[in-house]
């Protein structure tokens, strides 16, 4: 799976469903200031949504057309970044922290 390394203690890896929990905790504990930008705090009730869209995003990721990953701090869950398609036709992207 991808990972890149940003230096000795931070990383970027494609989210599983394995940390669906800990995103969906990480999401709760952040919901109004997350709200503040997103709109997904609000659609985001238990961790099952969590692991829908964790799902989501893989698939998108095995069709080439974006991905989300965890951002990871000293192998804790810190937070996340996501592109949300490519249009490799016109080399664009949407991308999204959260």
């Amino acid at each position: 799976m991808f990972k890149a390394t940003i230096n000795n203690e931070t990383y970027l890896s494609l989210l599983e469903t394995r940390h669906a929990k800990e995103l969906f905790q990480l999401i709760d504990s952040s919901r109004e200031s997350i709200r503040e930008w997103l709109e997904f705090p609000d659609l985001t009730h238990q961790v099952e949504d969590t692991d829908a869209f964790i799902r989501r995003s893989l698939k998108r990721f095995s069709e080439n057309d974006g991905y989300w990953a965890g951002i990871w701090y000293r192998n804790k869950l810190a937070g996340s970044i996501g592109f949300l398609y490519m249009d490799w036709k016109n080399k664009k992207r949407k991308s999204v922290i959260g």
